[in-house]
């Protein structure tokens, strides 16, 4: 496998955007097992008893299949855009002067 800071095609703007892409990827699917694992799983289990569980007012599957990651995942991004995130500069344009 080629390393991607010897190569002199790539540049640290585009090594950088592809290491958030792998983190933004690795994130999403993360969160799709949880949300697709977890609400598959207890939503067809809570639909074979007679009395639905409530967390908040809502389904206890749904709070737990749907709200829980959606909290989770929107906290992630803020940590993500604040910590993780980084400004590269971008080349030096000359000035003109009209």
């Amino acid at each position: 496998m080629v390393n991607n800071e010897q190569r002199s095609d790539t540049g640290a703007s585009f090594r950088q955007c592809l290491l958030e892409l792998k983190w933004m990827i690795a994130t999403w699917a993360v969160f799709f097992a949880w949300v697709i694992g977890y609400s598959s799983v207890a939503g067809y289990s809570v639909a074979e008893k007679a009395e639905v569980e409530l967390v908040c007012g809502i389904p206890r599957w749904v709070f737990f299949g749907w709200v829980i990651p959606l909290i989770v995942a929107n906290a992630f991004t803020v940590w993500f855009c604040l910590c993780k995130m980084q400004d590269e500069p971008m080349e030096e344009l000359p000035e003109d002067t009209p």
